[in-house]
Order: structure tokens, then sequence, then C-alpha cells
């Protein structure tokens, strides 16, 4: 899938620069480090990063692997060995190599970003081991659960259903960019990936229609369904009905979705069928103010 290519080659890009930043920070303390007895030092670390982010080289799958394969072999001691090997998994899995993915991601340690683990899972999948795959869905709940629940401008409650656990998320302050009022996570209780319903004041959608119809549109609020295979509108609702009155509809959608989850091999035609855009099965909490 175009847009999947595109979305991953960007988190990566994304990820990469965010990384070298932090690394190339210290460059100037190099002096002053211990760096002249190591085998590898800063600076084979800061030319590893750099290769991930030079203009003048498209940052293919195959290019990412190479260098950050590289970096692991002669650097094996870095700090940044997980980093890379984290990275190293998502190229890998983009270019469908399912045991180089399943070995990357395995020594990375905990992954904190949702499009790595989805990644892993994905590879976990493909690899045969479905086991360590929906445990390792279960700690990421686990641990999206935890931060929302530090936010103080979100409450999560959990109900069980007969096929998974609901998890109902409110907002009761949204960003300007999102609107997101609430949100409903399923998590199967076996294999199968999550989806979520999410109830919000689209600002985006709203001036859309606003363009199109050539005056005042109405604010509705926005019934999405969003899986792995995409997002799906499933109406919109011209009252400000509250998220409270959706709660029946929302639970009852979202059980007969985990009666029959979808599987990461449902949606590519590849060995290793990773989610479209993660962060949309899981939300974030609004900025803090």
């Amino acid at each position: 899938m175009e847009i999947k290519k595109l979305f991953t080659k960007r988190v990566r890009r994304y990820l990469s620069a965010a990384l070298a930043s932090g690394v190339t920070t210290f460059v100037g303390l190099h002096g002053f480090a211990r760096a002249e007895v190591e085998m590898c030092t800063l600076q084979e670390a800061t030319a590893w990063q750099l290769a991930l982010t030079e203009p003048d080289i498209e940052q293919t799958p195959e290019h990412i692997l190479s260098v950050t394969e590289a970096f692991l072999e002669a650097c094996p001691t870095r700090p940044e060995f997980a980093e890379a090997s984290r990275i190293a998994g998502i190229a890998a899995a983009d270019i469908g190599d399912v045991e180089r993915a399943a070995q990357y991601f395995g020594q990375a340690g905990p992954m904190r970003d949702h499009v790595s683990n989805f990644y892993a899972m994905a590879s976990l999948v493909a690899a045969g081991a479905d086991a360590a795959a929906w445990r390792l869905r279960d700690q990421m709940i686990e641990r999206w659960r935890l931060r929302l629940e530090r936010h103080p401008h979100v409450s999560v409650d959990a109900e069980p259903t007969e096929y998974g656990m609901i998890y109902q998320v409110y907002f009761t302050q949204t960003d300007a960019e999102r609107g997101l009022r609430a949100a409903w996570i399923g998590v199967p209780f076996g294999p199968g990936w999550p989806a979520t319903l999410t109830f919000s004041d689209d600002p985006f959608r709203l001036q859309l229609r606003k363009v199109r119809a050539q005056e005042e549109a109405v604010e509705f609020q926005y019934v999405d369904l969003h899986r792995c295979s995409g997002r799906r509108a499933l109406g919109q609702i011209a009252t400000k009905l509250s998220v409270t009155e959706f709660d029946a509809a929302a639970l009852a959608s979202l059980s007969a979705y985990m009666a029959n989850p979808d599987q990461p091999s449902a949606h590519s035609s590849g060995p290793i069928a990773a989610c479209v855009f993660p962060g949309r099965l899981l939300p974030s909490p609004p900025p803090r103010r």
C-alpha cells in the first residue's frame, strides 16, 4: 500500500532525525570523554545517524537496514544499540524479512512508540510467535493506559466483555487539531488487533464542509471507527449528544468487532502486515497547558 510506504518512511526519517539531534548534541563533549579508549566511539554513532538523514541518499528500507546493521555489528556496546535495533527492525519488516525483523525487535528491548510495537507484533506473528505478539500488545496497552491515567484532563474506565476489554477514554480538554472528546478502544482477549471508536468535533472536516457548502455549516460531531486497515466514518451527529449517551452503542459495536477481530495477515499481500496509522488506535492525551 502506497500510503503505508510513505508513512513508514516519514516515521523513520523523523525518529532518526530526532535521535541524531540528541546524539550530536554531545559531540562537542567528545574530547572530554574516554572515547579514545573505546573500540566504538561517539563518532561512529554520529556517522550512523548522519547516514540516516543524508539528503543526497534516498532513505529506502534497504539503505536504512544496511547502514544500521553495520553500526550494530561494529558497536554492540554503544548506548544507541537498542534504538538502532528498533530502526533495523522496522526496515527489515518493510522489506519483508521476517527473521531479521523479529531478531532486531527482540534485541531492542522495551519500545515506547506505537509504530515500533505494532511493527514488532506483525513481525512476531509472521514468524509464528503469536503468543509473544499478543503479549507485547497487552504490555503496550497497559503502558498506554497508565500514561493516560496520569494526565489531568483524561479519565479512563475499563469494562470487560465476553471477547475482550473495552477502554472508555474521556477528554475533559481537547486540542484544536483533533477535537477529540471521547474514544472507546476494544482489545481482544485472544489474538487480534485493537479497534477504536472516536467521538469528536473535527475542526478540519467542519471547515471542509463550510468550504463546500459555501455557508456556515452545522457543527456536527463525528463518529469514526479506526482499524488497522484504515478509518471509516460511521456517522455525523448534529445534536450535542453527550459522550455518555453514546456509551451503549460504542460498547455494542466494539463487542461485535472483538468477536471476530482483524488479524495481521488480513491487511497485506506481503509476509509482514504492519498496522496503518496505529496512533489512531491508541489516541494520545491532549497537550498539557
